[in-house]
């Protein structure tokens, strides 16, 4: 990670030196003229070693000048504060914290010495110069050159003092080995031990709150994540602040004021950067959906942006090896925010925004994209210059400087370029990446180290252009597996809506239509309603959906019985009808064309699908008309005049500037679910037509069928296989029956079809049989299992083979096929969408963590769906001892998940404690066999390396030792020793507990 300079203490009185030149000057030339040197050699070179000597010493020297100097300086800091905007203020605020834990640690230490310490370390000048070692120059370093711990989102002011404590131990280990090589050093051991850490973190505090009193950045670390009881103890917080802080907005308008706090509103604007500012506040007047799809009806006024944007809640986390951010099982264990607007405050006027990228994730329809839209227009031009780039609109496979001169290209017409923005700001430059799962999907290379490629944009912009560049990248959740997310990464997690939050954005929709609600032209969806199908209602763009549905008075309520599919085919029934009775005849006409518009949409959502993107261009959608429907005189807009009308779909920002357009849906599940509802009608009308009837009996025709799924993988979205599932549900038996028949036979002779020549036009990939061949039988794979009961699966001798050897052979022959044949995200999604147990082949419906960014995890789930359970322990272990990589969650027991970690632990150093303690308590019908098995791994962990363990994970251990398996002697002295060795460090709350283990081992004994 680049270093921040203000984040060191020689940097950060480097920046302070332009503000307060005097001081720091003094300052300098009380300690030697070297404080602003660049480091250790440097001043042996340029100073000699006195200089080198005079920047250590003269913190201890008897005349206190430079403490006394360094808190008249920290006493200046707000004054100075107020008058600075922009890059300047940014960069003076971190120097400002930055300098006030070096006067806590400086002062702190004058103190404990005293007087008589400092008389008796009183050497010569010769003295000095021979003094000057290597633990002079280690201890300089460490003092003025080590970055000190900053506040910033993910630790917020409270949790950074736990690591501000772990920089004051080691700057006073530096400072103690070099004050006890000096004659009298003897006599500052004590200086450094009991109570030291705890004075300096007081004193730091001190002066943090006062600073936060007069600094509105100081507030926002302070405050975030609910700290009420900090934010009491802050004196003379200013009204203008704290009326900020109680206020209650819409669209970001709380985060817009509290950046507002630091702008210098005088400040000209110019030219340019008001260009852009006008465009990105524009947005916010624009109605929720795009214009060019707010054609749905006449009588519906769309609320604005402004007006429909609800806050979201959220969760976070620093990113670290323990990070699982695509496992919604890891986020619930992440604490729920609610002070989104603060969060994003602090984030941007902390050291992190411009080193690092904020990873946000959501679900579709959770409001990324809506949230860089109004993020965009709240941040306040005098301070922030920002450019949102569509990742979607842009090139998948260029630079990130490249994709940001295109947006810009996009937004302006050609008129404002990077260089010149970045070169004349003065402000914060801050850069939203929309979509970088749409980015994966859509680049033609691998593209999984693109946050690596953003932190490395981030560094040279600020080293050869001086312009520090903020950047936040959005993705759906599922895919934050499949990227390489950089240690310390902020990651933010968008939630769904609440109760509360549904009912708020139903309050502005009904605004919006009040007229024509009282008039009874427009419905309203009430709340209550909204929530017989809290899955749709909980996601913004979806809660939108059920709204326009609900707006006709005409069509059913939502009833709360109603599956996710049913609704979808509701829904897109009664657009479709509303769109064709416009043109119509009689009714025999309306049923007709309404089938046909659900059919066109159908064929769209599987030229995206089969295509790999959100998107399809209208030529290549016409292109796949004329193939499946051999109607080769469609009118050349077809594509065009198809999807142009429809209301679920809109062209992307970016492409409407091109000749010719490309359309998406306005959510993904709109296209999964067409692709669902179509694959299940071909699989019905071929499954009737070879076994239904008198005639039944028949080759199954599967030319139609294979045509459309032999792309890609229908497992690598699991909203397809829930949808089809869904369907086949409610259809009869007999039909049930007849599709299952059809999807064994097909894959009993998939290997053996011949090649199909009757859609060979219908070409929405390149041409390749093996892929063909994988992906087809991998989608008839996924129909069977989802079309199976969930509790019995697909067993492996009812469709690939005679007997249990022969079946397991040919499915590790298929899984082959698929790894050789299919793109790896199609691979990948499709492998963790199944699951082995005993011969059989299941949905794999957890929402775990798959371990695919960890070298040979792919390798273990392949051996855990081939069903070879022993060479997947083989492997997870040796990803355990040889790359000290390690991951929970994907596993078929608790042993599996323990023992790798635990034997390796044991036996590797550089292997890491997991304070996660899952593994003490075996999970029920665990058997014998794997409880004795975990529990002596970790008798022997905790007998080799005791002390790493935190002492409550210790306690807990035994404690759960003891009550799972009785002990006998040989055992009960391990836990002995064991419960010794943790004795002298025990916590003082937990020494019941530790007395009530040594207790019983002491009746133990006498038993014995």
């Amino acid at each position: 990670m680049p270093r921040k300079p203000a984040l060191t203490f020689a940097g950060a009185l480097r920046i302070l030196g332009k503000h307060e030149s005097k001081a720091v000057e003094r300052l300098d030339k009380v300690l030697g003229g070297g404080i602003l040197a660049s480091g250790a050699a440097s001043l042996l070179v340029d100073g000699g070693a006195s200089v080198l000597f005079a920047a250590l010493w003269g913190w201890v020297d008897q005349k206190n000048e430079a403490t006394k100097l360094l808190r008249e300086l920290v006493g200046k800091l707000s004054g100075r504060a107020a008058g600075t905007k922009g890059v300047e203020r940014r960069d003076l605020i971190i120097a400002a914290h930055s300098t006030i834990v070096a006067a806590a640690f400086f002062e702190v230490l004058d103190e404990r010495l005293g007087p008589r310490r400092v008389r008796e370390l009183a050497v010569t000048d010769e003295e000095k110069r021979q003094l000057v070692t290597d633990d002079a120059q280690d201890c300089h370093d460490s003092l003025y050159l080590t970055e000190i711990p900053a506040p910033s989102p993910s630790r917020g002011f409270e949790e950074n003092l736990e690591h501000l404590a772990r920089w004051i131990d080691a700057r006073a280990e530096e400072t103690g080995d070099f004050l006890t090589g000096l004659a009298g050093g003897e006599n500052t051991v004590q200086v450094f031990g009991e109570g030291f850490r705890e004075q300096v973190l007081d004193r730091y505090q001190s002066y943090y709150l006062a600073l936060a009193a007069t600094v509105p950045e100081f507030v926002f670390w302070a405050v975030l994540g609910e700290h009420a009881a900090t934010r009491e103890r802050i004196e003379g917080l200013g009204s203008d602040l704290r009326a900020v802080l109680d206020a209650q907005g819409r669209a970001l308008a709380q985060a817009h004021s509290l950046l507002g706090l630091l702008s210098n509103r005088d400040a000209v604007v110019d030219k340019q950067r008001e260009g852009l500012r006008k465009a990105n506040v524009g947005v916010l007047g624009k109605p929720v959906v795009p214009s060019d799809t707010e054609r749905y009806d006449t009588d519906i006024v769309f609320p604005t942006i402004e007006r429909a944007f609800v806050t979201p809640h959220y969760r976070m986390a620093a990113h670290d090896k323990e990070s699982r951010p695509a496992d919604d099982h890891w986020w619930d264990d992440q604490p729920l925010a609610r002070d989104l607007e603060l969060m994003l405050a602090a984030h941007f006027t902390s050291a992190d925004a411009t080193t690092l990228p904020m990873l946000l994730l959501g679900h579709p329809g959770a409001g990324k994209s809506m949230l860089t839209k109004v993020l965009a227009a709240r941040l306040p031009a005098e301070e922030y210059t920002v450019v949102r780039v569509p990742l979607r609109s842009v090139s998948a496979g260029a630079s990130i400087s490249d994709q940001l001169q295109q947006a810009l290209d996009i937004a302006s017409n050609s008129r404002l370029r990077w260089q010149d923005l970045s070169d004349r700001a003065d402000t914060v430059l801050v850069v939203l990446l929309d979509g970088l799962d749409e980015l994966l999907q859509a680049a033609d290379f691998d593209r999984s180290g693109y946050l690596r490629e953003v932190v490395e944009f981030q560094r040279i912009e600020e080293e050869q252009n001086g312009r520090p560049v903020a950047v936040v990248v959005t993705s759906r959740t599922v895919v934050a597996d499949r990227v390489d997310v950089p240690p310390g990464t902020t990651v933010v997690k968008l939630e769904e809506f609440d109760d509360d939050q549904i009912a708020a954005w139903l309050r502005e929709w009904r605004a919006a239509n009040l007229a024509t609600i009282r008039t009874g032209v427009v419905r309203e969806l009430t709340a209550v309603e909204a929530l017989h199908h809290p899955h749709l209602a909980r996601q913004p763009l979806l809660l939108l959906m059920l709204a326009l549905y609900a707006a006709d008075p005409q069509l059913p309520k939502l009833d709360a019985d109603l599956s996710k599919a049913a609704l979808y085919e509701r829904i897109f029934d009664s657009f479709a009808r509303r769109e064709v009775r416009k043109r119509a005849g009689g009714s025999s006409e309306l049923e007709r064309r309404v089938v046909d518009q659900v059919f066109r949409l159908a064929v769209a959502a599987l030229a995206m699908f089969n295509r790999g993107a959100q998107s399809v261009r209208e030529n290549d959608l016409r292109a796949d008309l004329v193939a499946l429907t051999g109607q080769d005189d469609l009118p050349g807009d077809e594509g065009a005049r198809l999807l142009g009308e429809f209301f679920f779909v809109h062209a992307p920002e970016a492409v409407v500037r091109t000749t010719e357009r490309a359309y998406e849906f306005l959510h993904a599940t709109f296209g999964e679910y067409l692709v669902a509802r179509h694959v299940i009608d071909e699989l019905a009308g071929l499954a009737n037509a070879a076994y239904g009837g008198r005639y039944g009996g028949r080759t199954l025709n599967d030319e139609l069928l294979f045509a459309l799924l032999s792309h890609h993988a229908l497992g690598a979205r699991a909203s397809i296989g829930e949808f089809a599932q869904e369907m086949f549900a409610v259809m009869p038996g007999n039909e049930q029956d007849d599709i299952r028949r059809a999807l064994v036979d097909l894959l009993r002779s998939f290997r053996q079809r011949r090649r199909s020549t009757q859609f060979e036009t219908y070409r929405p990939t390149p041409l390749d049989f093996v892929r063909q061949l994988a992906a087809y039988s991998a989608n008839l794979t996924t129909l069977s299992i989802r079309f199976s009961d969930p509790e019995v699966g697909v067993r492996l001798v009812d469709v690939f083979g005679d007997d249990e050897a022969e079946a397991l052979a040919n499915w590790r022959s298929m899984l082959s096929l698929w790894r050789s044949g299919l793109d790896r995200d199609d691979w990948l999604g499709l492998l963790y969408s199944l699951k082995m147990e005993n011969g059989t082949i299941l949905v794999n419906d957890s929402r775990n963590f798959a371990p695919f960014d960890i070298p040979g995890g792919d390798e273990y789930c392949i051996a855990m769906v081939g069903g070879d359970r022993r060479h997947a322990s083989r492997i997870r272990h040796g990803i355990a001892f040889v790359d000290r990589s390690l991951f929970f969650g994907y596993g078929p027991s608790w042993a599996d998940e323990a023992l790798p970690w635990l034997r390796s632990f044991t036996f590797e150093e550089r292997v890491h404690v997991v304070r996660n303690s899952f593994f003490l308590s075996p999970p029920e019908k665990t058997s014998e066999e794997d409880i004795e098995s975990v529990y002596n791994a970790l008798l022997v962990a905790l007998q080799v390396r005791t002390h790493e363990f935190p002492e409550n994970f210790v306690i807990d251990a035994l404690r759960e030792v003891v009550k799972h398996r009785p002990f006998c002697v040989s055992r009960g002295e391990t836990l002995r020793r064991v419960l010794d060795e943790v004795e002298p460090t025990i916590f003082p709350e937990l020494r019941p507990q530790w007395e009530e283990l040594r207790d019983r081992f002491r009746d133990q004994d006498t038993r014995s």
